[in-house]
């Protein structure tokens, strides 16, 4: 059997511990905090729709911002053309990307309806021709294959360039080397089928399989079936992938205690990392202060402001409830800071 190309990830620690990616969540300055104070093993962006990537580049380009702190940084996107993942490919390695991941596994309707997302679990030759795209793309480029090329416009070619100028301080650099790719999914669409969509995906070689414990039905209700999560790993043993689990993690304990029962290779951590970076630090820090939780809030929140987020504060009300808990005056900080407005409103109501 053909191995998969693992690049960066055969030299991940095992088990792997990373920052799920989340719509909404996992924009650049929550990765760039989360780095800075937690250090995952691995980070991904929000998913970015491969389509409208060439339609709208200077708001969907900015879901591919990154720091060189957060690698290795993986680029996640989504689709139901084939043709429309080759492109975007291209524009991934462009950007530097250490890897790129292909959505399979979004249960929110509006995307399930285009056929991506969760939706592909159900037409397993379209996510097959989907994935060769992809892989095709990486060996096109890593060929010598330009942007210029695929007739890419203008704008987005300016776009690019300016990205990596303004990453790396210099244009990129013309060393082209291929990068893994791997596939975000769900243990099935309206049941598990998980052991037979794993065989599947297998046949294209992927470097890794993420998977999250509930099927599209679920949505995120119920537990994580994580024994389904098991199967898939025992599905994929001797096959080079790599599986990572996902969902319901609360602490760095149980993601070793779940990667050790059920064999996975990794375990990525949601929802439970909002508002708190510190759930991947391996390095046995003592419990984090009052002081820490609103010195980082505000720094998050400063951050997110100077990258460009200021006209959209209030998306960070999910990232300050996670980091104004688990203290005595915490509702009242709280409530305070959800009703801020702007930095400085926000600053006033943590002082």
């Amino acid at each position: 059997m053909l191995q998969p190309f693992s690049g960066f990830w055969e030299r991940l620690p095992k088990p792997i511990i990373g920052l799920s990616p989340m719509d909404g969540v996992t924009d650049f300055a929550c990765r760039a905090i989360t780095a800075r104070h937690g250090r995952p093993d691995v980070m991904f962006t929000e998913f970015t729709t491969a389509e409208g990537l060439f339609y709208a580049p200077e708001k969907i380009l900015r879901d591919f911002e990154y720091d060189e702190i957060e690698r290795p940084v993986v680029a996640q996107i989504y689709g139901h053309r084939p043709e429309d993942f080759y492109r975007a490919t291209h524009v991934v390695c462009e950007l530097g990307f250490d890897g790129i991941d292909i959505n399979m596994g979004c249960p929110s309707k509006p995307v399930v309806r285009k056929n991506c997302g969760a939706k592909l679990i159900t037409v397993p030759d379209l996510a097959l021709e989907i994935i060769r795209a992809t892989r095709a793309a990486i060996q096109d480029w890593a060929s010598g294959q330009r942007l210029e090329d695929l007739k890419i416009p203008e704008r987005i070619l300016a776009v690019v360039l300016r990205m990596n100028r303004l990453r790396t301080g210099a244009e990129r650099s013309t060393a082209r080397r291929p990068i893994p790719y791997s596939v975000k999914t769900r243990i099935g669409y309206d049941e598990v089928v998980i052991e037979q969509w794993v065989e599947t995906l297998l046949r294209e070689n992927p470097a890794v399989i993420s998977i999250h414990g509930r099927t599209l039905k679920q949505m995120y209700k119920g537990a994580a079936q994580w024994d389904a999560i098991a199967r898939a790993a025992q599905a994929a043993r001797g096959s080079g992938t790599l599986i990572l689990g996902n969902g319901d993690v609360s602490s760095l304990d149980e993601a070793f205690r779940l990667a050790a029962k059920t064999g996975v290779d990794g375990v990525l951590i949601g929802r439970s990392a909002i508002g708190n970076p510190w759930i991947f630090s391996r390095t046995g820090l003592p419990e984090v202060t009052r002081e820490t939780r609103i010195r980082v809030a505000l720094e998050h929140a400063s951050y997110y402001v100077e990258t460009g987020g200021a006209r959209d504060f209030r998306s960070l009300r999910k990232h300050l409830v996670g980091y104004l808990k688990y203290f005595p005056d915490a509702a009242g900080l709280r409530k305070n800071a959800l009703n801020a407005g702007n930095l400085q409103e926000l600053s006033a109501a943590l002082d």
